[in-house]
């Protein structure tokens, strides 16, 4: 089985997405559009940063689907795998978008993840292997919102204790990966 993340990044880096079209298309779907938005508001409002994770990655959840389904068909996306979800959502705004991508990467949370995540399983230890590699910003970004989806799955299966300090930790810098998606992709209407 051949992944998103195998292909050459050469094949999409002269992709050319316009951001306010998706945009403009996005919220022509109401109930999707609104509730990815409701979820985003929810986790703001949230103080434990466990609670506001999850409820963050709901609305990213949302997103990346329906960025998928906007491309594809909404019945593709339901079958679709997670992580092609989320590659092929990382490909069409991480890895074009050197400025959303500057805005999710920072060595401090490479740090958090390198120094607090001791199991490396489950292609873990791969992402974390591309953010100490001289790899652009957009292709460590990338890894990072891995990383994020890998915590996330950790968490939703019960993986992580969410009272040890260290996971508490990890989770907050996961939750620091997310939020400029959400802010900068999934913006309120003004």
């Amino acid at each position: 089985m051949i992944f998103l993340c195998d292909i050459k990044l050469k094949n999409y880096r002269n992709l050319e997405l316009n951001l306010e079209l998706f945009q403009k298309e996005f919220r022509k779907r109401n109930n999707t559009y609104e509730r990815i938005v409701e979820w985003k508001k929810i986790a703001e409002e949230e103080s434990n940063e466990i609670k506001k994770f999850i409820f963050r990655w709901i609305s990213f959840n949302g997103l990346y689907t329906a960025s998928y389904a906007m491309d594809h068909s909404q019945e593709e996306a339901e079958r679709e795998n997670e992580i092609r979800l989320i590659e092929s959502f990382c490909y069409k705004f991480i890895l074009t978008n050197k400025n959303l991508a500057s805005k999710i990467y920072s060595k401090e949370l490479k740090e958090v993840f390198e120094n607090n995540i001791k199991e490396k399983s489950r292609s873990m230890g791969r992402y974390l292997e591309h953010l100490k590699c001289n790899e652009s910003v957009e292709v460590k970004a990338k890894n990072m919102i891995l990383i994020a989806y890998k915590i996330r799955c950790r968490l939703f299966h019960g993986e992580k204790n969410p009272l040890l300090e260290v996971n508490q930790a990890v989770i907050k810098a996961a939750n620091q990966v997310i939020a400029p998606i959400l802010n900068h992709i999934a913006k309120e209407n003004k």
